[in-house]
């Protein structure tokens, strides 16, 4: 079975770079780290930062997960940032910047807890609305930057459009970051049994490894059910149905 384990990146230093494709959507690898954060971090606080997920998508898989999302809202230790709630005119054509935006979480980590997770899901988007790829590189490093400063646990989501050509801004964000999960279709086209692969590669700002790398070449397979994730080694998944 694999040791990939969403807990012990938890405990390592960050950031962590999650990328996907339309075959093979991530975000359950974001809901993971939220409910691993919550069950062994219930002293902690998380910023959750959505860019196209409503909160209604989150408060359902919290649910699925076992914790109340809603109840966590209210008590303050999590906090969560709808971008086109808040911030609908975040847009270039607008003239929009991403100061309030970055001004806004940096009140949320400046305020020191025990531990602190941020999530941003998902930083493509903004050139989706229009930002130039060099803008979208500055947020990211002013994040990674503030999140570092203040001891916080990012992880950031992006997709990616075209794995052929890998752009600019995703090699910005792996300078930035210690671990990149890469979370792949299957070469061989969808299956019931498998639900894609999932690579861990070091990021260029990892400084020691306390979780195994997973190279593509031996990329571990993984199948999503209704209440958790199950990740295995290439050819077992008829094994752990």
């Amino acid at each position: 079975m694999s040791s990939f384990s969403t807990s012990q990146l938890l405990s390592s230093s960050g950031p962590i770079l999650i990328t996907d494709q339309l075959a093979s959507p991530g975000d359950f690898l974001l809901h993971q780290l939220l409910s691993e954060y919550v069950k062994n971090f219930p002293g902690g606080k998380c910023i959750i930062i959505s860019t196209f997920l409503d909160l209604t998508k989150w408060k359902a898989i919290a649910s699925r997960s076992g914790f109340n999302l809603a109840q966590k809202l209210e008590q303050g230790s999590i906090v969560f940032i709808d971008i086109p709630t808040q911030f609908p005119d975040l847009s270039p054509s607008k003239g929009a910047t991403f100061l309030p935006l970055l001004g806004l979480i940096n009140r949320y980590v400046g305020i020191k807890p025990v531990t602190c997770l941020v999530i941003f899901d998902e930083l493509s988007s903004f050139e989706w609305i229009g930002h130039s790829a060099s803008d979208v590189s500055r947020f990211a490093r002013a994040l990674v930057a503030s999140c570092t400063r203040n001891g916080v646990f990012l992880a950031i989501r992006y997709h990616i459009a075209s794995p052929d050509d890998l752009d600019d801004i995703f090699r910005g964000l792996f300078q930035l970051c210690t671990y990149h999960i890469e979370v792949l279709p299957l070469s061989s086209g969808k299956s019931s049994a498998v639900s894609g692969e999932l690579a861990l590669h070091p990021g260029a700002a990892l400084n020691n490894t306390p979780q195994r790398v997973i190279p593509r070449n031996r990329a571990l397979q993984y199948r999503l059910g209704e209440y958790h994730s199950t990740y295995f080694e290439r050819g077992m998944g008829h094994a752990v149905l």
